[in-house]
């Protein structure tokens, strides 16, 4: 009896946890269709083929639907940037490594940015405190995992001197972002002098940027 109970609570865990990824995987589609705002709940229903008293058995606003999708994303790159410090031969080829990895995810990732940018302003806005508690402990989790795997790598540098540069990596990212994503209206003036001398070419000045902070950094 007890091994049935047990099968058919593991079908039932299986099953929540596909429909969950299911709402998951629309509002990630949706989002891509417009990331200027996020789609609503019952949208996001629609999307995934639940009714919309469905999704919220799962996820009480919509702005915690992107928190989740955003701590997924934040997961996969903070174990991609743990995998370069396996065996790196030196600082200048991690930092290069580095950057690379960013670039490739950012391009592989297109939603990222533009919910990165929201996380503060918008999605913590509107989730449990619990939750975006958790958002938080797993990114001071994350920090602090590289910075060990960092000075096992690079024994002679601080403890924590790896986890500042990526709060500082963190803080350029957006900052260069945010100064690039112009409101739809003002898009036009983009092209045009002076104001197409205050627009960063996103990817070029992030890769440049970044070489400057962890190699000044890291060579002082």
């Amino acid at each position: 009896m007890r091994c049935i109970t047990q099968r058919l609570r593991a079908i039932d865990d299986s099953e929540k946890a596909a429909r969950r990824q299911s709402i998951l995987d629309a509002a990630k589609a949706l989002f891509l269709e417009d990331t200027s705002g996020l789609p609503s709940v019952i949208s996001i229903a629609r999307k995934a083929g639940l009714a919309k008293g469905t999704v919220y058995l799962y996820f009480k606003t919509k702005e915690e639907i992107f928190l989740a999708i955003l701590t997924e994303d934040y997961e996969i790159l903070m174990v991609e940037v743990i995998a370069l410090l396996d065996n790196p031969s030196s600082i200048d080829e991690l930092v290069d490594s580095l950057t690379s990895t960013l670039i490739s995810f950012l391009d592989t990732h297109p939603r990222f940015m533009p919910l990165a940018s929201m996380a503060s302003p918008v999605l913590e806005q509107n989730v449990d405190i619990e939750i975006v508690g958790q958002f938080k402990l797993m990114l001071a989790e994350k920090i602090n995992d590289i910075d060990e795997h960092f000075l096992l790598a690079f024994p002679h540098f601080k403890k924590g001197q790896c986890g500042s540069l990526l709060l500082h990596t963190n803080a350029l990212i957006l900052g260069l972002w945010q100064m690039q994503s112009w409101p739809e209206k003002l898009k036009p003036l983009l092209n045009q002098f002076p104001f197409n001398t205050v627009v960063p070419d996103f990817k070029k000045d992030l890769t440049l940027s970044l070489k400057n902070l962890w190699k000044g950094s890291l060579s002082s």
